[in-house]
């Protein structure tokens, strides 16, 4: 019978599911593009739902929208809630948007939407009023709204609906630092994205969280992570090599009770060596210089190709 999982975070935990066997798990909920530091803003006193219809966002991207000006997500969690809950805390990273005349509430933009969220809110008579990082947000704010998401959705006499600490599973998602391309190479992400500080507020917000449910059980990223430059939501920090999915399915089902082949830390040991390995083969010069050889010959053959054929 298949697992029943509800997933909340980014696109790090909505993908892992792409690699799962056929009929092992069950997604009953996929809940993304909703920071935990936005769920207890004051919510939109204004109804989104018309000023979606002609927006060129997907149907998921509209729909999570409308949940978070809602800010009723942790209710909509619990309810029907499936066994176990699947999360990740990369989504915190999204920018920010205070706004005016809806009332002054905060709104986290998805990356790439922001023409199409600016649309929005001028079809809801909303207006922005100033635009931030989440970095600057004040960190005491920033853990009162984790331990109070932590509240509302584990179980206790008072919350006999809640997740049990045992059955969240935490994916500490991080930015990864390089983009591994088609030629062999590793290539930096582009500046925008604050690599080392948006990865040391990470890290801050995953030990936050560990305090509030501390008998989670936790999947790390392995070292050298690397991007994909063919990942199917183009290249991204977030967006890894497909090995790394594989991992992390791995890993899940040694949690799930699908697998007793190996142990979560014999699991990250070995993707950690491998990725060690793949890294200083692209980095070593002498590859690269064979790789340029081998390209070099490929142009001259085609190029005698060429040749005989004018002759005949």
């Amino acid at each position: 019978m298949a697992v029943e999982i509800d997933v909340y975070g980014s696109c790090v935990c909505r993908d892992i599911f792409r690699y799962a066997q056929h009929g092992k798990y069950k997604v009953r909920k996929s809940v993304g593009y909703i920071p935990i530091t936005s769920l207890y803003d004051a919510p939109f006193n204004v109804d989104v739902k018309e000023a979606l219809e002609h927006s060129r966002m997907s149907s998921y991207e509209k729909l999570m929208l409308k949940v978070q000006t809602k800010r009723n997500l942790p209710r909509m969690l619990l309810k029907n809630r499936a066994n176990i809950l699947v999360l990740d805390l990369a989504d915190e990273f999204m920018e920010r948007w205070e706004t005016e005349n809806c009332p002054s509430a905060p709104l986290a933009v998805i990356e790439g939407k922001e023409e199409e969220y600016e649309k929005v809110l001028e079809a809801a008579s909303c207006s922005v009023k100033r635009k931030y990082s989440p970095l600057e947000m004040d960190m005491q704010e920033v853990e009162e709204k984790i331990q109070k998401f932590a509240k509302d959705i584990l179980y206790s006499e008072e919350n006999p609906d809640g997740y049990l600490e045992k059955n969240i599973i935490v994916i500490e998602s991080m930015y990864s630092s390089d983009i591994l391309g088609n030629d062999a190479s590793l290539h930096k992400h582009d500046t925008r994205f604050e690599i080392g500080k948006a990865n040391e507020w990470l890290r801050k917000l995953y030990m936050i969280l560990y305090k509030y449910i501390q008998d989670c059980r936790i999947i790390k990223l392995p070292e050298f992570l690397h991007s994909s430059q063919n990942h199917i939501r183009g290249q991204h920090p977030l967006h890894y090599t497909q090995d790394t999915y594989t991992y992390l399915n791995d890993a899940l089902d040694v949690l799930a009770g699908f697998s007793h082949m190996n142990t979560l830390e014999n699991l990250y040991k070995e993707k950690s060596l491998n990725n060690r390995i793949i890294t200083r083969v692209v980095k070593n010069d002498n590859v690269k210089a064979i790789q340029r050889l081998a390209n070099r010959i490929q142009e001259l053959e085609k190029k005698q190709n060429l040749k005989g054929t004018d002759a005949e």
